[in-house]
């Protein structure tokens, strides 16, 4: 839309001469505001400040800026337009971007931005300063635009709107620990000086932003300690002025903020002994906005969210909640000139309220239902067919942040938009799309995932259209440059993947609710090539990654590098090096390692790393952000010092073998000696062999073998802590089959010598995906076949798995459930050994589509077909479902009796199933946290 270079039908903005920005003063206060903010964005480009004009009395190039209707400017541009402004004027938050070579007005050439309604011209304005090169985030995050000399508009019509999702929205949240501390102590002190709270010139500056991702709602912050929104004087004004609508959590009907505003004086917050002051409460509030453009939550719940008291049973509860709905009905009708059904209303059947809501509550036909996910990132329950129906339509509360069951999650955000895209879309084709809000938290750091769900809600086509990679990239060419946008896209998706397998908040595998003592992780540090070192290392990996993108940009894209990119990596880094090594100092402990307190040194060194990290979060851009990120929200214990080990080493030199896939060191004589895990050709995997020093003083060791075959990457050194050797084999020295042999690590000085089995199996396996010491493990996109169903097909999607970046899903998202004869599959061919197979199938842990369905899969091996449900049956204190979440995958499992090698045929049964993995076991064991690594051929 924007060139430097301007050719014929191009209209200059700044080049030899400046144009003038014209608005309507009697058009609405947003576009004024949107127009005054167009010129701040052309000077942040060029340097130049267009003026903002209220007539078009000989301006060289003028920007039209208005609202159909509303402006004498863009009314005077009507004919002269392409675009059909009749058939716009229909639409809701439209707009027209379109230049007029010979425009009807007294200017040499125009720019006509058209909105179909205040929220339409002001998109409009804010996507003119988009293609400039202003990025939404110019302020929040401190992206710098690149600088032009000159700028002119592209001849031609541009049009957008209208959006897919009719409310679109934040809700600001837990802000104890970020916004509300930085807005009251760094932002506007001068606003805070009665209370802390989320002051009235942060608001501005978020709204703003909703309104350059295209947003129009917010559900202001409400948390114990904050003031509340509306005890600020003019608040409901500031809004309108920005076309933001306010609604209010699922827990504060009627626009009141329980936790600020009810007062002890006014007795008990209980509907059933208390309603008239209840209900005197809320009219006091509703009286007071009715004039301007609200979304109402009603319903009720305790003061801050908790159950609502009242009714000994759940039938009276229900009961009660019915008569609070319908006396709210009653309020609202007599405070609006409109029908209370044209009254925007949500009712959140969030927690036990769901159970209300499936237990007969009468909530009107005209009331929005806002489904909740289950706060992790899994939509818990969408509309029935007959609900679909409805006119009030359906929303969806999504989080990207959270406080709560099993363990928060309000430091870094994690939540992949792959998970995201795959979930709204799915609930959107299930009819939620009148209402989609989503907890953000403070905001930052859930600046990426934020502006995904936004886009996505007003745009679901485009969202199904662009993988995830190319949005994550096309965003990163906009926030920094394109030279570096493939690789930040790429560190980005990493990043994503590794933190669904576990959150860095949640690798202490503590919970709260009670709050449990952080444990060590799960990730094995002797199977899987070592997978907990394998972690580390990829993480090291982004940081490396970064750092290289940080080298390639200039100075003025730092801040917003680390902001956006930086922190969260390199936090999350440094929270899996505190745990993973604090865990290998107290394991090494027990074997008597040397390195002990090396290990115990690098998990103190990352603990003291994260406080840093955030210390220089507080001084980017001269201290703007202080106090805006805390990196141990709520105190909770995982963000303690990590528990660590010491060991009293042996006087002198003493040698020490430990080797991959058990935990015990390898003891002097130990006969038969231990076996390494089988090195098949197929997969031609190394196994390791530690080398460690458990006295004093150094150790000088050597390794030789019996077999010509046995590759080891070094045969001698001198260990004054570990050393790790690993083992291989020379194919074309292997006498082929199954062979065995010995290596033999000597300590000179030491006076012992340990022994390890090397197996190599060098048969060509019939079938994809070979069995290796019993195990078969296979990706679900590396299917051998794949067979469509009556009502859907697998589909790769880029949803991350634990080992790769993608998984298979069921497309189209909503349909019948098949029968397993009728059912999509994937086939795999596998090579297996005869006896019992035990198959794991790892999947997103996703929810079934409505309470009356399953979320199953079958399958098929041998002559056995078992049917597996993933659903879990309990809300959030069922035991499944936190496990779930914690680990970022439902796992199910299913038993068959095989006599050999053969086809294993899953078939996907419900909407919403998403598979990661397989893994077959027939007498073999895979003690691992993410499941072995793949064996396909």
């Amino acid at each position: 839309m924007i060139t430097e270079t301007p050719g014929e039908g191009d209209v200059p903005l700044v080049g030899d001469g400046v144009a003038d920005v014209y608005v309507d003063p009697d058009d609405h206060g947003v576009v004024e505001r949107a127009a005054e903010d167009l010129t701040a964005d052309v000077e942040r480009v060029t340097g130049a400040r267009p003026s903002v004009v209220n007539g078009l009395d000989g301006s060289g190039a003028v920007v039209v800026v208005g609202t159909l209707g509303e402006s004498a400017g863009v009314d005077a541009c009507r004919d002269a337009a392409d675009a059909d402004l009749d058939a716009l004027a229909d639409e809701r938050e439209s707009f027209v971007v379109e230049t007029l070579a010979d425009p009807p007005v007294d200017a040499d050439a125009a720019v006509l931005v058209a909105g179909s309604d205040r929220r339409g011209t002001a998109y409009g304005a804010y996507e003119l300063g988009r293609e400039l090169g202003v990025s939404p985030w110019y302020w929040w995050a401190d992206v710098a635009p690149d600088q032009r000399e000159t700028a002119a508009v592209e001849a031609g019509t541009h049009r957008d709107g209208p959006p897919d999702v009719t409310y679109r929205g934040v809700f600001l949240n837990d802000e104890d620990w970020g916004l509300r501390p930085w807005s009251s102590e760094t932002h506007a002190p001068e606003e805070a000086r009665d209370r802390d709270g989320v002051t009235p010139s942060t608001y501005e500056r978020l709204f703003e932003l909703l309104l350059r991702l295209r947003a129009n709602v917010v559900w202001p912050a409400m948390h114990p300690g904050t003031k509340a929104f509306y005890r600020y004087d003019g608040i409901e004004a500031l809004a309108d002025e920005y076309a933001i609508a306010i609604g209010t959590s699922h827990c504060e009907p009627m626009h009141r903020n329980n936790v600020d505003e009810w007062e002890d004086a006014f007795g008990d917050w209980n509907y059933a002994t208390n309603g008239d002051r209840i209900l005197e409460y809320w009219r006091d509030r509703v009286e007071r906005v009715a004039d301007y453009e609200n979304v109402f939550t009603v319903g009720m719940r305790g003061i801050h969210d908790s159950g609502m008291p009242g009714g000994d049973t759940r039938e009276e509860t229900t009961e009660l909640l019915q008569r609070v709905l319908d006396d709210q009905r009653d309020l609202l009708d007599d405070a609006h000139d409109a029908p209370v059904a044209d009254v925007p209303q949500v009712f959140c059947p969030y927690k036990e309220v769901l159970d209300l809501y499936r237990g007969g509550l009468d909530v009107p036909d005209d009331v929005c239902l806002m489904w909740p996910n289950d706060s992790h990132g899994y939509v818990r329950e969408l509309p029935t067919p007959a609900e679909r129906d409805r006119p009030g339509g359906s929303g969806i509360y999504y989080h990207l942040s959270y406080w709560g069951r099993p363990h928060d999650y309000l430091w870094l955000s994690s939540v992949p938009p792959a998970v995201v895209r795959h979930e709204m879309l799915k609930a959107y084709d299930a009819g939620a799309r009148e209402c989609w809000v989503v907890n953000v938290g403070d905001v930052k750091p859930t600046e990426k995932e934020l502006e995904y769900f936004l886009e996505t809600a007003w745009d679901v086509s485009g969202a199904r259209e662009e993988p995830v990679e190319s949005w994550l990239r096309r965003w990163a060419a906009r926030e920094f440059d394109d030279r570096v946008a493939d690789e930040v896209a790429a560190v980005l998706r990493e990043y994503y993947r590794l933190c669904l397998a576990r959150k860095p908040e949640h690798m202490g595998w503590s919970t709260v609710y009670p709050n449990t003592q952080p444990a060590d992780p799960a990730f094995s540090a002797t199977r899987g090539g070592d997978e907990a070192e394998r972690r580390r290392g990829a993480f090291e990996d982004l940081v490396d990654r970064v750092e290289t993108v940080r080298e390639r940009l200039p100075e003025s894209d730092h801040a917003a590098l680390f902001e956006l990119v930086e922190y969260p990596v390199r936090c999350a880094a440094a929270t899996n090096e505190k745990y993973l090594a604090a865990a290998r100092s107290k394991r090494y402990a027990a074997q008597g390692r040397a390195s002990v307190d090396r290990h115990a040194a690098r998990a103190m060194d990352a603990h003291e790393h994260i406080a840093a990290l955030t210390e220089r979060y507080d001084e980017v851009r001269d201290g703007k952000w202080k106090g805006m990120m805390s990196h141990e929200p709520r105190d909770l214990p995982v963000f303690d010092e990590p528990t660590t080990a010491t060991v009293e080493l042996r006087d002198g030199a003493a040698l020490g073998v430990a080797i991959e896939g058990r935990t015990d060191p390898v003891s002097y004589g130990e006969a038969p000696p231990p076996s390494l895990p089988t090195i098949h050709a197929a997969i031609d995997r190394a196994r390791f062999v530690d080398v460690f020093a458990r006295g004093d003083a150094p150790v000088d060791w050597t390794a030789e073998t019996d077999a010509d075959w046995i590759a080891l990457d070094t045969e001698s050194g001198t260990v004054a802590d570990e050393c790790r050797l690993w083992v291989d084999v020379d194919w074309d020295a292997h006498p082929g089959g199954q062979a065995a042999g010995t290596v033999t690590v000597s300590g000179a000085g030491a006076g012992e010598q340990r022994r390890v089995r090397v197996r190599a199996d060098a048969r060509t396996p019939d079938g994809d995906v070979v069995a290796v010491d019993g195990v078969a493990a296979v990706e679900a996109e590396a299917y051998g076949r794949r067979t469509p169903g009556e009502h859907a097909r697998w589909t790769a999607c880029d949803v991350p798995g634990r080992h790769s970046g993608a998984a298979m899903a069921l497309d189209p998202p909503v349909f019948e459930s098949h029968d397993p004869e009728d059912a999509p599959t994937l086939a795999f061919d596998l090579d297996l050994p005869a006896g019992e197979a035990t198959v794991t199938v790892y999947c997103l842990p996703t929810q079934a589509l409505t309470a009356d369905r399953d979320l199953r899969y079958a399958v098929t091996l041998g002559d056995d077909r078992r049917v597996v449900s993933i659903d879990p049956d309990g809300g959030e204190h069922d035991p499944e479902w936190q496990g779930n979440v914690l680990r970022g995958a439902a796992v199910g499992t299913s038993t068959h009796t095989v006599d050999g090698s053969g086809t294993l045929v899953l078939a996907g049964l419900d909407p919403g199933l998403v598979v990661d993995r397989i893994v077959v076991t027939v007498g073999g064991e895979h003690e691992t946290y993410l499941g072995p690594r793949a064996t396909h051929v």
